[in-house]
């Protein structure tokens, strides 16, 4: 089978560059099954001890709240699953069910250890594990100042046609205080305003809590010096003035935190004063960038600050599981922090 094994994992995606070697001994820790259609492979609610790489046929990726089953997904070849659980060392989330007869690789947290040791495939697994658990953090109520209520949650690749629309709507002072020109950006900017690990590149989304359209966004993008993190933000005109840019300050500021930032930078226009008394509000110091365009310098923990501490309390256990996933347990560390 460790003759045989390495082959069948070389044609998939995921080990794209991996060495024979690193394939042989990861073969060693790993079993190749053929399962039946109508196999759970592993029951949401059961803890995690082993994840499965798909060779061939289909899986089911269900989740059941209440008497509501949702589908959620259907993996095929070349997906790993239910490596979340075995990461974490906490019950699985979801329910995966053969829907075809498949051919799976298996292993434990000795393995995933192994594959985590692989660099190409650390950094595949690193976005794959980020962004799942980005997909299941639950969005988190947050008190306006007006009182009203909204969602706030991870921005995700599939908010892409959304936040496309959302952009071309704003109004060329909206466009020329987010974007520092009032013409719509272009294609390559937009499709890079979603292109999130969710380590170096953060994002927020503001949601009506009534009708879930998008209301605001709000990103960290990590520079050259990994301590320190630009931000953005973007409101749509008919929410601007509500109180969303101080929310999303604070939310981001709880993010940086979690990924090790100490710095969050902001270049805004001078005549940009709304943008300018919420950075102000979080002890921001502003020196002169450019002309007509100035750099506001604070900290995550005074920016984390805006926020209630009942949201923040909300906020940083979901941030922790998603930075966790992306960056620091992904390195050989299979167990909770």
């Amino acid at each position: 089978m460790a003759e045989t094994l390495p082959d069948a994992l070389e044609h998939l995606d995921l080990f794209v560059g991996v060495s024979t070697c690193d394939l042989t001994g990861l073969a060693k820790l790993m079993e190749l099954q053929t399962v039946c259609a109508g196999v759970n492979l592993g029951a949401q609610g059961e803890v995690g001890t082993r994840f499965w790489i798909l060779l061939d046929g289909e899986v089911e990726v269900t989740a059941t709240s209440a008497s509501t089953t949702t589908s959620l997904a259907v993996a095929r070849s070349g997906s790993i699953l239910g490596e979340l659980a075995v990461l974490r060392s906490l019950p699985r989330n979801a329910t995966l069910r053969t829907i075809s007869a498949c051919q799976v690789v298996s292993g434990g947290s000795d393995a995933l250890d192994f594959l985590l040791g692989i660099e190409p495939v650390r950094e595949r697994i690193q976005d794959i594990a980020a962004r799942r658990l980005a997909q299941d953090c639950k969005p988190i109520p947050i008190e306006l100042k007006d009182g009203s209520r909204v969602l706030l949650r991870p921005l995700l690749p599939s908010d892409r046609t959304a936040l496309v629309q959302a952009v071309r709507r704003l109004s060329a002072e909206s466009l020329r205080r987010r974007f520092f020109s009032s013409a719509q950006p272009s294609q390559k900017l937009l499709d890079y305003l979603v292109d999130i690990d969710f380590v170096d590149h953060f994002a927020w989304v503001v949601i009506d809590a009534d009708d879930g359209s998008g209301l605001a966004t709000a990103r960290y993008v990590r520079t050259d010096d990994p301590l320190t993190a630009e931000v953005a933000f973007a409101t749509t005109d008919e929410n601007q003035g509500r109180g969303i840019g101080t929310v999303l300050l604070g939310a981001l500021g709880v993010a940086a935190q979690q990924a090790g930032i100490e710095r969050l930078v902001a270049h805004v226009l001078e005549d940009n004063s709304a943008m300018r008394a919420v950075f102000a509000k979080a002890s921001g110091v502003t020196t002169r960038d450019e002309p007509g365009v100035l750099a506001v310098t604070m900290s995550p923990d005074d920016a984390s600050k805006l926020l209630a501490p009942a949201s923040r309390a909300a906020i940083a256990p979901a941030v922790r599981d998603i930075v966790t996933a992306a960056s620091v347990a992904l390195v050989g560390n299979t167990k909770s922090p």
